[in-house]
Parts: C-alpha cells; structure tokens; sequence
C-alpha cells in the first residue's frame, strides 16, 4: 500500500515519502471542475442540435440561428470566439484555429476551477472544506502549466521540425555563425554554453511564472474570502459585522473578475510562448 490516510483528515500521505501529500480536496474539486465542465459541454451540445433540427423545418427562418442572450450556447460562443481572436492575433489564424481545442480547453477549465471557490463549504472534513478552487493548490497549476510547456514544446516540433526547435535553444548562435569568420566562430563556441543555459533557464522561469502566478492570486484571494466569512459569523457588534459583510462582496467581486482574468492570462501566456517558437523559425 503505497498511501496511509492521517485520520478524517483531507490529505493523504505516501508511506515511501511522509513528507509528500495528496490534497483529497484538490481531487475531489477537480472531479467536481470536470463534471460541471461535461453537463455544460451536453448543454452546448443539445443547443446546437436542436437549433440545426428547427432550421430542417424552417429554412428560411434565420432568426432561429440567433442564440438567446443567456443561453449556454450562447455564453459559450462568445467565450470561445472572444478567445480565439485573442489567440489569432497572437498566432496567425491557421495556427490559432488549429489548436483552439487545446488553448481554449486551458481557458475553460481554469475559469470554472477560479469560480468553484464561491460554492459555500457545505462539506467539510476536520475542519477543512472538501470543495475548494484546484487552482488554490500549487499542484495543480503546476501540472497545468507542464501539461502547456510539453504541449507547446511538441507542437513547435511539429510546427517547424526538430532542428529548427533545437536551435531555439542556443539562440541566437545559429545567427552569429551566419558569418563564418575565424572571429565569429570563436565567438559562437565562447557563448554556446552560456546561451544554451540561458534558453534552459528560460523554460523553467515560464513554468515557475505562470504555476506561480495563478496559484497565488487565486489562493490568496480564496483565502481573504474565506477569513472575511468567518469574521462575519463570529463578530457581534451589529455594525462591523455590516462593514466585513460589505468588504467581503466587494472582495468577492473583484474575486470574480480575477477569476476571469487569470484564466484569460494563462491562455494568452501559452498562446504566446508557442507563438514565440513558431515566430523565432519565420524570422530565421
């Protein structure tokens, strides 16, 4: 048995490395982001089939394509689309719209992760909620962000072929060797070692910035809602209770614009590092 369980405690210990834990909240919010995600998917999905189905008996009633304002197709559409136009700036449109299911699945994912933390803690274990934002856990963004690296890292292969995306990492030698002089060659085998540690640097700072940034805007804004609400329960003076019930929504409002805005980031920041491989090959 590879796992041991603390108690009713929300975490599990591997018994080879006492010191590695297994936040069970995490996964089980995970699983929760992930069912949301596939009963809106079916949503979306019925929308599109039945508006196709009336239009078989309406042709010429155009109208019927017209999505209501709040209907999930809707939202959906213009989430997707907005996205898209972001990453077609970024990408070019045949790039963009090539790995749109990739890019937009980060977006998707990330802002119902950010959101999962206004559900109200209905179910607790040793004092520590079940339900809480998988992107509040260090883990989690980090695995998205190496699932990203990877994902860009293979597509910019793909993209421009092994040797092109191997000379991304000694940049800019492959420039200097252009000129192939006594100096130039001399030059390019002093800076090869600290180039290619520079360009391996590189990747490792992407994947700490953007793990790093999107666990410690969603936590610490979880966490101030989180201390907001208990002092709002246990205060008993009428008026600051009134005054953090007030801080706490408007918390909570800016929470859920970060919410937004954060999944906005990451999408973007993945959109860019592969447009800087595929760029760097254009211009070489």
């Amino acid at each position: 048995m590879l796992l041991a369980a603390e108690g009713s405690s929300p975490f599990l210990k591997y018994l080879m490395f006492p010191n590695f834990e297994i936040h069970l909240n995490t996964i089980v919010s995970t699983y929760i982001v992930m069912f949301v995600i596939f009963i809106f998917g079916i949503l979306y999905r019925n929308s599109v089939y039945s508006t196709l189905n009336k239009l078989k008996f309406y042709p010429l009633n155009t109208e019927i394509l017209v999505p209501k304002p709040l209907s999930v197709q809707n939202i959906f559409e213009l989430m997707i689309e907005a996205i898209n136009n972001i990453n077609e700036s970024i990408l070019g449109k045949r790039v963009a719209s090539r790995y749109m299911p990739l890019l937009v699945s980060f977006f998707i994912f990330i802002l119902f992760s950010n959101l999962l933390g206004y559900i109200p803690p209905i179910w607790k274990s040793s004092g520590y909620s079940m339900i809480v934002p998988p992107t509040s856990d260090l883990s989690t963004t980090l695995a998205l962000t190496l699932i990203s690296i990877i994902a860009y890292n293979v597509l910019a292969i793909k993209e421009t072929g092994l040797k092109n995306w191997l000379n991304h990492f000694i940049f800019p030698i492959p420039t200097i060797l252009a000129n192939k002089t006594a100096f130039t060659i001399i030059l390019a085998i002093v800076l090869f070692p600290l180039f290619l540690l520079l360009n391996i640097f590189d990747v490792f700072a992407r994947t700490l910035s953007l793990s790093v940034r999107l666990f410690a805007n969603i936590f610490s804004e979880h966490t101030m809602v989180e201390q907001l609400v208990h002092m709002v329960i246990k205060e008993n003076s009428i008026f600051l209770k009134g005054f953090l019930y007030i801080l706490s929504l408007f918390v909570m409002l800016i929470g859920l614009l970060a919410a937004f805005i954060q999944a906005t980031i990451f999408e973007i920041l993945s959109a860019v590092y592969l447009g800087l491989y595929l760029h760097e090959h254009e211009e070489h």
